[in-house]
């Protein structure tokens, strides 16, 4: 071999080197490029685990409100299968009595026990009677027997009974007392809103 021979040689020997050194991987830009893959994908999921987080917290502060029902003011009459369900305003504010066989008498219980000494049952605080008929009465009929004697209020009519709500005529409180005069009249404006359920009216045979 020739010294044109050798360095033909040689020069092919360095091109082929520059060629493989070409093809070398560059293994430490691989890492970088790895690195910076991990990097991005762990910012990515920072930002989706503080995304969720955030509205998480934000829906643990919202101020969740359940309504509870409140109980209803009702008073049921048994004897003649009668519930009356009050306006919440009535609450602890009214008391029942009977009197006679299937009639009953509702007030207002501070009012009854400031203006009346206990003796006459329809004087002092009285709101309405609850009167119930032994026979079923039609509202032209139960005018027709004459007993609509007072202001009254004709609820319904089941097979054999008849239940009127009569209203009061006369001064139920003390005319002196401003406060008592408007807690009675309010009552009496809220008479309007109760709400009358006949009980067992497939079972009333009576």
């Amino acid at each position: 071999m020739n010294k044109k021979q050798l360095s033909e040689h040689i020069g092919n020997i360095d091109d082929r080197l520059v060629e493989q050194a070409e093809n070398i991987p560059d293994h430490g830009r691989q890492r970088r490029q790895k690195g910076i893959r991990r990097l991005l994908a762990a910012a990515a999921v920072f930002v989706l685990m503080f995304g969720s987080f955030s509205v998480g917290a934000a829906a643990f502060a919202r101020e969740i409100v359940v309504e509870v029902p409140v109980e209803q003011v009702t008073l049921s009459l048994d004897e003649i299968d009668l519930t009356m369900i009050f306006p919440d305003s009535w609450r602890e504010k009214y008391s029942m009595e009977k009197y006679g066989e299937q009639n009953y008498v509702i007030y207002n219980t501070e009012v009854r026990e400031a203006v009346s000494e206990g003796i006459d049952l329809f004087d002092g605080g009285v709101l309405f009677y609850i009167v119930c008929y032994n026979e079923a009465m039609t509202p032209e009929q139960f005018v027709e027997k004459g007993y609509d004697v007072t202001g009254y209020r004709y609820l319904f009519t089941t097979s054999n009974r008849t239940y009127i709500l009569h209203e009061v005529s006369d001064v139920q409180w003390n005319p002196e007392d401003p406060e008592q005069e408007a807690e009675y009249l309010q009552m009496v404006s809220e008479i309007q809103d109760i709400r009358f359920v006949a009980d067992n009216v497939l079972a009333d045979k009576n």
